[in-house]
């Protein structure tokens, strides 16, 4: 991680550098330069966050109370290949922002699982409530979770809050980018700056994954223990 502190305000500045466009003020919030800058750095955040798995927008849960589908009616589960379901938050680390989508499950031992599927069910007769309806059904009852989320960027007071100091600089690099690029016609008028700026980006967020990429863990090899396919010729034509 950096040790580089990277704060909003720092951000909306070098991306209105960028298009040319003076810097903002410590305290601004009214003027016009900070309501389109303000606007692309939300743009920015749901964008390349929700499109894009990092380290920085990545969390782990652990869960070891997987209720037993035998338990359930029929219209609670998709079928019974699945022994468990288990309650998926609503909500990720910053408690103001859902996951955007599971990016492995393992058991409590940490081999990856590969059967698994995630449902967003409201239970029959009740009002559709977008509060801790996601379930994962799988074959065990305790598993860790790794999931992606947006983080909430422009609040104060949150793990990430308005100082996203945990955020890496090829991931702020591309952020900027794009803000500088979604907002350079309306600030500068010049089409061929923002192609030029949209094409940094693009290459900023390729740089990002390749990044990523090389810091994630190697494949897990597979073997008779962890492969479906091995699983399936040994039992088959067993009752």
């Amino acid at each position: 991680m950096s040790d580089i502190v990277h704060s909003k305000t720092n951000i909306m500045n070098n991306a209105l550098r960028m298009v040319g466009s003076y810097h903002l003020d410590t305290g601004d919030t009214t003027s016009v330069a900070y309501e389109i800058a303000n606007q692309a750095f939300n743009d920015a955040v749901v964008t390349i966050f929700s499109e894009n798995v990092f380290t920085y927008n990545t969390f782990r849960k652990y869960y070891d109370n997987g209720v037993d589908t035998s338990t359930l009616s029929l219209t609670e589960k998709p079928g019974d290949q699945w022994k468990y379901r288990i309650l998926l938050p609503n909500k990720g680390p910053d408690n103001t922002v859902g996951f955007q989508q599971i990016v492995k499950v393992t058991n409590k031992e940490g081999n990856t699982l590969l059967d698994w599927y995630v449902e967003n069910f409201v239970p029959e007769g009740t009002s559709v409530v977008y509060d801790e309806s996601y379930y994962l059904f799988t074959t065990e009852k305790e598993a860790h979770v790794y999931y992606s989320f947006v983080p909430d960027l422009g609040n104060s007071g949150l793990n990430r809050g308005d100082v996203a100091g945990n955020m890496d600089a090829h991931i702020v690099r591309a952020l900027t980018l794009y803000m500088a690029q979604s907002m350079c016609i309306e600030l500068s008028g010049s089409e061929t700056r923002q192609q030029s700026l949209f094409e940094q980006y693009v290459r900023a967020v390729r740089r990002a994954r390749v990044i990523e990429g090389r810091g994630s863990e190697p494949q897990r090899y597979i073997n008779d223990g962890n492969s479906q396919l091995m699983n399936s010729h040994y039992g088959y034509g067993s009752v």
